[in-house]
């Protein structure tokens, strides 16, 4: 319904997925899963998912409402400090990554009196000493194994912070909890404004079969450089959404002369590939282009019929 009504798209998400197992299956999770999956692939405006506070997704969820699915319009957020992302938990992580002989090397490795029994017990040729020290060591293990899981699932939640996750790009920044609503309010008004001039930029490159189709990541790059390109601006105040808001306002007759520019341009090589593309396809297209003129031509006012004149003695020279 709101793609229908072109209405942009606000996502809080705290979903852990789904368990996979009978009842699931039987309410059919995965199946309406793959409809929201489709849903977004059709989006056409802004889609927003945020992790708010204390917020995770996890497995199925991460898979529904990744950013991939349509990069061209959403983008992933995460609340500060509480947020969590990854496909598996910490707990499920570390039991995958970080088994008991692996906890148990670990230990041996960092333990100071570990370290030492295991020296004494290398050293020691009483076999009655030895098994006395294989016992402390044992209990010393048996001590630490605990410490050491939750050493071990501490570690792996290091890998589903927002930092981590900003910086392995699954997400777009993190977003203090107090100044979201500010946040949203800016990157929304810049996404829509955006959104607006792609759009036109799109349309404006759907001239003919000759012409590459415009993406709208295509176009979003092409605004980058026209951006980066205006004096007093650089790459850095790209995410700027305030600064990208004023620019685009201040320069709003210029950017609409871009977009008249880049669909004459379209034109002119839509008409050069027809003309000149060899044997009879040349001929034919270029019958065309003359038949489609003669055509304009009688529908044109006396007026506009001397201004096309003009025009063409102008870029002909003749």
């Amino acid at each position: 319904d709101f793609r229908t009504e072109d209405l942009p798209l606000m996502v809080f998400a705290n979903w852990r997925g789904f368990s996979g197992g009978q009842r699931d299956m039987f309410d059919e999770v995965l199946k309406y899963g793959s409809q929201i999956v489709d849903a977004f692939v059709a989006y056409e405006q802004p889609v927003f998912v945020f992790i708010p506070p204390c917020g995770e997704i996890r497995g199925g969820a991460w898979v529904v409402l990744d950013p991939s699915i349509n990069s061209s319009v959403m983008e992933m957020y995460a609340s500060s400090g509480s947020a969590r992302g990854g496909v598996l938990e910490a707990n499920g992580a570390a039991s995958v990554k970080y088994r008991v002989k692996d906890l148990l090397k670990t230990m041996h490795r960092l333990d100071d009196c570990l370290i030492s029994l295991t020296t004494k017990l290398h050293t020691c040729t009483n076999e009655k000493e030895k098994a006395e020290i294989k016992e402390s060591i044992s209990g010393r293990e048996k001590c630490l194994i605990p410490v050491y899981e939750q050493i071990a699932v501490q570690f792996c939640e290091l890998h589903d912070t927002p930092g981590r996750m900003k910086a392995v790009g699954v997400i777009e920044r993190d977003v203090d909890w107090p100044h979201a609503r500010s946040y949203f309010f800016w990157r929304l008004r810049r996404k829509l404004a955006e959104f607006d001039l792609r759009k036109k930029m799109v349309d404006a490159a759907e001239v003919g079969r000759n012409i590459k189709a415009l993406s709208p990541k295509d176009a979003s790059a092409m605004i980058k450089k026209w951006f980066v390109e205006t004096p007093g601006m650089d790459a850095s105040l790209w995410n700027d959404d305030k600064v990208m808001l004023s620019w685009m306002a201040n320069n709003h007759a210029d950017l609409e002369q871009k977009v008249m520019q880049l669909t004459k341009e379209c034109v002119v090589q839509e008409v050069f590939a027809a003309m000149t593309a060899g044997g009879n396809t040349a001929q034919i297209g270029s019958a065309g282009i003359v038949e489609g003129i003669s055509r304009a031509c009688d529908s044109m006012t006396e007026e506009q019929k001397e201004q096309f004149k003009k025009m063409l003695k102008d870029t002909l020279n003749l």
